[in-house]
């Protein structure tokens, strides 16, 4: 896939945790023509052994960012409060995606993307949920979520056709 305004192939960060739906999110974008580079957050809640295999798996570039302090600030006070484990789910998955997003614009990326499934997890990936990281994150409307895209509001990054809406997922729950 080729960006218009810039004549260049569409570049994607997505979020990569190493599991089956960060991995098939990668899946329908590559399908798409788009280049795509996996970013996968180390802490000591979480680090990214099985990113770093997948990321090889799919023959695309990883990139780790360290999360410590963030998380931790996350942890001592999450605005909206824990999920299962004393995790701050959308706490959490709203800071990465700001992260992400600030990557994005720094390095020339036309999108992030993520393998979150609309109503998959009961706190953090529900509508009302994904609708508050995305807005929260600051990058709403270049945030793609591959496999229940047909299911949630278009993105810009789909509006300017770097990325083909049609060819993307209703996976729900």
């Amino acid at each position: 896939m080729v960006c218009r305004e810039e004549g260049k192939p569409v570049r994607a960060l997505v979020l990569m945790s190493g599991g089956l739906d960060s991995r098939l999110a990668v899946c329908v974008l590559k399908a798409q023509g788009i280049e795509v580079t996996g970013l996968s957050f180390v802490s000591p809640f979480f680090d990214a052994t099985k990113a770093r295999e997948a990321a090889t798996a799919l023959g695309v570039p990883l990139r780790v960012e360290e999360f410590t302090d963030t998380i931790v600030a996350l942890v001592e006070h999450p605005k909206h409060g824990f999920g299962g484990n004393m995790n701050p789910c959308i706490d959490c998955h709203t800071a990465m995606l700001r992260r992400a997003g600030q990557i994005m614009e720094r390095e020339g990326f036309h999108l992030v993307a993520t393998g979150e499934v609309l109503n998959q997890r009961p706190m953090s990936q529900t509508r009302r949920s994904l609708a508050i990281v995305a807005g929260e994150s600051g990058y709403a409307d270049w945030i793609v979520r591959p496999l229940s895209a047909k299911l949630l509001p278009e993105t810009e990054a789909e509006r300017r056709g770097w990325v083909d809406r049609g060819r993307l997922l209703d996976i729900d729950g």
